[in-house]
């Protein structure tokens, strides 16, 4: 479900302000990028395989990070890159037939 993030429709996307719309993600920046997020996602998985608290430790973490992009990005932004984030997934269960 991670590979699955199109950082290039969310740049695009109408709500970023237009100053904004024409820059585009270099590849090692990208790859920078999904490195972060390849890491981070294992070590959560890691730590909710400790913890026996899967729903716990997406609670915690979504809370972190919503919160964090809220204070960096603002409302509009954050709320636009979390419901992409739930689409992402309902397309990967319709893809996975779960």
């Amino acid at each position: 479900m991670g590979d699955v993030l199109y950082l290039d429709h969310y740049k695009s996307a109408s709500h970023v302000p237009v100053d904004m719309q024409c820059q585009t993600i270099p590849q090692t920046e990208r790859q920078r990028i999904e490195a972060i997020r390849d890491n981070i996602e294992d070590l959560l998985n890691m730590v909710a395989g400790l913890r026996r608290d899967p729903a716990s430790v997406a609670l915690a973490a979504s809370r972190f990070g919503i919160m964090r992009m809220y204070q960096i990005h603002g409302r509009a932004h954050t709320m636009a890159f979390v419901d992409r984030c739930i689409e992402t997934a309902e397309i990967a269960e319709d893809i996975l037939g779960t």
